[in-house]
């Protein structure tokens, strides 16, 4: 369960890093320190990171990509390795958020008296 813990981080740390490119400190530290949430034992704080994440999937990444090509196509540079990238970043975001729903079920699976 350690690596869903730790993809979940790094998805988070990614989008707190995208945010603090952009001088949006507010946004920054709250993507930073969500997965805090970690530590409360009840599926709703998972549920809530995995929905942050699902929404970042489109809101943050999918607009930044759009926007990112929509600038290099102006600009006439080439763009195929940048849609890569930015794919791979919203393909690892999705992971991470499927990572939540491991966690959610091992917690309703683990037994409390053994």
């Amino acid at each position: 369960m350690w690596w869903r813990i730790l993809l979940i981080c790094l998805a988070y740390l990614l989008i707190s890093a995208h945010f603090l490119r952009y001088g949006q400190h507010p946004f920054a530290i709250s993507f930073a320190v969500a997965p805090i949430l970690l530590f409360i034992k009840q599926s709703w704080s998972s549920r809530l990171l995995q929905i942050v994440l699902v929404a970042s999937c489109v809101l943050v990444w999918g607009v930044s990509t759009y926007d990112y090509i929509q600038v290099r196509v102006s600009m006439g540079e080439p763009w195929t390795r940048l849609s890569l990238i930015m794919s791979s970043v919203i393909v690892f975001t999705a992971i991470a958020a499927s990572c939540c729903s491991g966690i959610i079920k091992k917690r309703a699976n683990r037994n409390p008296y053994g």
